[in-house]
């Protein structure tokens, strides 16, 4: 019955009869020992329920407040998630942005108008870019 109850194959009277068996024998065979303590223990905690649920199984039915605290964070913490993808994405789909100033803009003229600023910046004639290339004494 022991290798039935190994495969799970014993029904709950054969479990019954096992946890009784080695709860109430005081001597087993030595390779049967730990089966001993294992029946025994299930044999304490079968004793310790009621109607088949135990009193830990009865309190986990009842959500708590913590219970509820936890899943309204959740809930939250869901929404400002997607609250973040949803903004990513609205500004991904735009094709033409710019970031001027730290400010994210799509307008077509603006972008244009900052661009051509920035090229006069940096610009320089070709009399200023031969004279560079002399300086350096680049062949």
């Amino acid at each position: 019955m022991l290798n039935r109850y190994l495969d799970g194959a014993t029904t709950n009277e054969e479990e019954r009869i096992l946890r009784l068996y080695f709860s109430t024998t005081q001597i087993v065979p030595t390779e049967w020992e730990a089966y001993k303590a294992l029946f025994s223990w299930e044999a304490k905690q079968h004793d310790s329920t009621s109607h088949g649920h135990s009193v830990l199984a009865r309190t986990a039915q009842r959500p708590s407040q913590h219970h509820y605290f936890a899943i309204a964070a959740s809930i939250a913490a869901l929404l400002i998630i997607g609250a973040g993808i949803a903004t990513m994405l609205q500004h991904s789909l735009s094709k033409n942005y710019a970031i001027i100033d730290g400010h994210y803009t799509t307008d077509a003229a603006t972008i244009r108008s900052e661009a051509e600023e920035a090229l006069l910046m940096v610009g320089a004639t070709d009399d200023e870019t031969f004279d560079a290339i002399d300086i350096l004494a680049i062949p």
